[in-house]
């Protein structure tokens, strides 16, 4: 989604969207790295000091996400992760797709799933740990795409996400019901969230003005309250 892709240029080359010593983002299940090269290419602009953290569980796709990494002049400043988010830590089940890597996701039902062909067990953290270990405040853009479970990621952050530790969240719409459940948690919270037009690069504040003709899965971006006056300034958006 070029939306997606553009939405993050644009918030990460504002200045006031970059305060602070050092500026942090985070790629949930971040796949072969497009995002997070994405993120790299332009905080390679910033004369701060910045950090990509990115975290991709499947083994066989980490491979190619570091490869693709390492390719990048600026990759030292990237942080790799081959382990799993949620909202608790600990050992879980993947289940992968070797025709469709990019849907491999997490099993977040107890019940017994048949079909163990393409299971693997892998270890799972919290954002929450991971920000406190590494002494990270503040996060500028933490993008979240995990097949089903971005709403126990999102949960996983606590305080730091009662605090609004993090600026943007942007996550896929994956059906009303989930969408409804991360709404609450981040509305409770303070957050806005808006609509990102699929390759449209255009973002509006309602389903209602989403346009008809599109029918394509949607992205979200969740605001913080104290960057929402500066985001709809340069959006464009009214309330």
């Amino acid at each position: 989604d070029t939306t997606v892709l553009y939405v993050i240029d644009k918030i990460l080359s504002l200045s006031n969207s970059t305060n602070g010593d050092s500026i942090h983002c985070i790629d949930v299940g971040s796949f072969i790295g497009v995002i997070t090269l994405m993120m790299s290419k332009t905080l390679q602009k910033n004369k701060k000091e910045w950090r990509v953290h990115s975290f991709e569980p499947f083994q066989e796709t980490f491979v190619r996400l570091k490869k693709n990494v390492n390719l990048d002049a600026f990759n030292n400043n990237i942080k790799l992760n081959n382990v799993a988010v949620s909202d608790t830590p600990g050992i879980k089940t993947l289940k992968s797709y070797p025709n469709t890597p990019g849907q491999n996701h997490i099993e977040i039902s107890t019940l017994q799933n048949k079909d163990t062909n393409y299971q693997k067990s892998v270890k799972v953290i919290t954002l929450r740990y991971y920000m406190y270990e590494n002494n990270i405040n503040h996060i500028n853009i933490c993008k979240i795409d995990t097949e089903g479970s971005d709403k126990l990621v999102i949960k996983g952050l606590y305080e730091y996400l009662e605090n609004r530790a993090i600026s943007y969240f942007i996550f896929e719409y994956e059906n009303k019901i989930s969408y409804e459940k991360i709404k609450h948690i981040l509305s409770t919270n303070g957050y806005t969230i808006y609509f990102m037009v699929r390759n449209e690069n255009i973002i509006v504040n309602s389903l209602e003005n989403y346009p008809k003709n599109s029918k394509s899965l949607l992205n979200l971006i969740a605001v913080s309250p104290e960057e929402k006056t500066n985001f709809k300034k340069e959006f464009n958006l009214s309330d």
